[in-house]
């Protein structure tokens, strides 16, 4: 005992030595190696708790006493290997309580709560700092496995330190699948952490890992993400598009290999996106077009089941968590409607299983649902949410028409029931109230004409009335679109299109009008709102039209084949408009019958051509002699118009010429840049000095792999 102890002090002193100007802190309750090497611990071993389930006490009663018997050989281990035996021991158990059907997260928690109470987690948290490569992984994955609420707050206390020194290994493989799910769980602590860990380099690290190609990596680089953005605040969401978040997500969301990583990326691009402060950088990155045409393509069930399977998902989500979709469900934006109602899908699913679908209606999720049947525009995230409806045993809403002023009698009786005030149906319908009119109702015609006597019930009507008014369509009567000008200043905003419109005021006339009249005449009540409206008013007829013309075009085009060369493409669009470059890459949401065209038009009118040639990227054109693959076609189109053509190669084997149609053979003449993911800053400068302004026909550039300089096709 006193050997391992003297070994584990030299270690750390040595720690110190090398780099203790570069890391971080640690409290000493966790760089003492003493505190964790004692046969025993202080505390009392935790009971189980009389008021458990019968299940959960049961499985309890036959995995705790191996738990205590495991964390006891830990601490008592004699060396590295009986150590790693029983950290190995431990997480067999926590992993097989995570997969268990319905009690898992119940039993798992306890598992986690008696490792710390024992002195695991501190144990855990030492190793991460003093033990060798091996062990260090060892530990990072079990801690990975613990971490539920009270053991996040633990890490947050004594060792945060240790995990941002860790993160600062970047490059170690074996460190990066741990320490990145560490991450992930870290950044759903509280803002205070999030900040943190952006400050001290945990985020640096993660939009890291977004260029690697290990799927376990970048699902935890995904999910971690998305936490940050939905438990940091603006505040921290701000920082996050300031160190071009929204730029690195477009890889994971464009990736091919795993649907989950799209998923959590889709999830960050569109809560970043309901920050009205940061909206446009984030629309700007050109991920978020990415989120509609992806959701639309999955099955939430098969879904389900596939995380199901996964002993990471098959628990779904805690109540927490689902709390924060609602949010999204609620938002002005389609894309955040639509992966909010997605993943409550996929939840369904999986809270039917295990009969908890009473989370739905505890977390706010089930009104803003049936809200969302009644007046999405989108087909898909309309038919989301009824099946989320469906499966959690809740009444399915009738969509309502969303052209309000152009409602009958009829149509008011129906929104009546809807929200149901059946009560004065029979007093709307004698006075004959239609959509017009419910648009412009008053107060005092309400309680005097409609006979709704009581204040708080017309309160819940006017909010009622509010909703309807902010999602209605007002293009039969609202030809300057005055209702999207004003949602774009706050989607709230929308509620007072119709009073506008009735009164004559349009987006051109708007900025005549004072505040009085907005008041008086067009009943805007709440005077901060009448400024907001104003002053965007007045922004709207200083601010230059800038007109962007087709012949100005984009710097860079990137061909690639869509079966091997998808993350690739995404990482060169994103590396080029970090360096300034603006990039076109089709994403596959362009209309069937406008696609050729428009991707015809944006390679002439793009500068460069950048060809992605991935392994068998030129396969389908061979044998192509009339033209019909994409990749031929747009080779063609960039060797026509001249393109300063860029060859970047990936594990590619340059066919023979002759294999190849006669109308691209000459893009075979062009040097082409061997890619290299482990050295991606080095390769991307290559490419930019072909990009400005070098010919990539110009072997004096510095490439190895073109074809002017061989006797034959070879490989790069």
């Amino acid at each position: 005992m006193v050997l391992i102890l003297l070994v584990s002090l030299y270690k750390l002193c040595r720690f110190f030595a090398m780099s203790g100007a570069e890391r971080l802190v640690v409290p000493e309750c966790v760089s003492q190696a003493g505190s964790w090497a004692g046969g025993g611990s202080s505390r009392e071993r935790r009971e189980v708790s009389p008021g458990v389930n019968t299940d959960v006490r049961a499985a309890l009663d036959r995995i705790l006493p191996a738990l205590h018997q495991a964390i006891a050989r830990a601490k008592q281990a004699a060396g590295p290997a009986e150590l790693r035996r029983a950290i190995a021991e431990v997480f067999q158990l926590v992993e097989e309580a995570w997969g268990m059907p319905t009690l898992g997260r119940d039993v798992a928690k306890v598992l986690c709560d008696v490792i710390r109470l024992e002195g695991g987690l501190d144990l855990l948290l030492n190793l991460l700092y003093t033990a060798e490569l091996e062990t260090k992984c060892q530990a990072g994955k079990l801690l990975e496995q613990i971490l539920v609420a009270e053991n996040r707050d633990r890490i947050a206390r004594i060792g945060l330190g240790v995990i941002l020194n860790l993160a600062k290994e970047r490059d170690v493989p074996q460190l990066a699948q741990s320490v990145s799910g560490i991450l992930e769980h870290m950044f759903k602590h509280t803002e205070e952490t999030c900040f943190q860990l952006i400050s001290d380099g945990g985020l640096d690290a993660i939009l890291y890992w977004c260029r690697w190609t290990d799927p376990i990596v970048l699902r935890h680089c995904a999910m971690a993400l998305a936490n940050c953005a939905m438990y940091g605040g603006q505040a921290n969401q701000r920082l996050m598009i300031e160190k071009r978040t929204a730029e690195w997500l477009f890889p994971l969301v464009f990736s091919r290999d795993d649907e989950l990583i799209r998923l959590h990326a889709c999830l960050a691009i569109t809560v970043l996106a309901t920050n009205k402060e940061i909206e446009k950088e984030v629309e700007r990155s050109g991920t978020l077009a990415l989120v509609e045409p992806f959701i639309a393509s999955l099955d939430p069930e098969q879904f389900a089941c596939e995380m199901l399977g996964s002993s990471d998902n098959s628990q779904g989500r805690t109540a927490d968590d689902l709390q924060r979709l609602v949010p999204l469900l609620d938002s002005s934006r389609l894309e955040a409607q639509c992966i909010a109602a997605f993943y409550l899908c996929t939840e369904a699913a999986i809270k039917t299983r295990q009969k908890k679908t009473k989370i739905f209606s505890e977390t706010g999720a089930t009104q803003s649902l049936k809200r969302v049947v009644c007046y999405s525009t989108s087909s898909t995230t309309s038919s989301l949410a009824k099946k989320v409806l469906r499966m959690i045993g809740e009444e399915v809403p009738r969509r309502i028409l969303p052209t309000v002023p152009n409602w009958k009698p009829c149509e008011v009786q129906t929104w009546l029931q809807q929200i149901g005030f059946n009560k004065y149906c029979q007093s709307f319908l004698d006075h004959q109230v239609d959509g017009d009119i419910l648009l412009r109702l008053t107060e005092e015609e309400l309680q005097e004409d409609l006979g709704m006597d009581s204040s708080i019930t017309r309160k819940r009507f006017f909010r009622e009335l509010t909703e309807l008014k902010t999602f209605a369509n007002y293009s039969t009567c609202d030809r300057s679109n005055l209702a999207d000008w004003l949602g774009g200043i706050d989607p709230r905003f929308r509620q007072y299109t119709y009073n506008l419109l009735t009164c004559g005021i349009n987006r051109n006339f708007l900025h005549r009008v004072t505040e009085q009249q907005l008041q008086e005449d067009c009943h805007i009540n709440t005077g901060f709102h009448r400024v907001r409206i104003l002053t965007a008013a007045r922004e709207m007829l200083h601010s230059p039209i800038t007109l962007q013309t087709a012949s100005n075009g984009t710097d860079v085009f990137i061909s690639y084949r869509r079966s091997t060369g998808s993350q690739l493409a995404s990482l060169l669009k994103v590396h080029l408009q970090l360096h300034g470059f603006s990039v076109f890459i089709d994403v596959e949401k362009l209309e069937a019958g406008k696609f050729e065209d428009k991707l015809i038009q944006s390679v002439m009118s793009a500068r460069n051509f950048v060809l992605v040639l991935s392994p068998n990227a030129l396969d389908k054109c061979m044998g192509d002699p009339e033209c019909k693959d994409w990749v031929h076609k747009e080779i063609v189109t960039a060797l026509n118009s001249g393109k300063n053509i860029i060859p970047v190669t990936d594990h590619f084997e340059w066919p023979d010429p002759e294999t190849l149609p006669k109308d691209m053979r000459a893009v075979l003449k062009f040097n082409g840049i061997k890619w290299s993911h482990e050295y991606q800053e080095a390769t991307i400068d290559k490419i930019i000095r072909f990009l400005q302004g070098r010919s990539s026909r110009d072997s004096s550039a510095g490439s190895e792999n073109g074809l002017d300089c061989l006797s034959s096709p070879g490989q790069t």
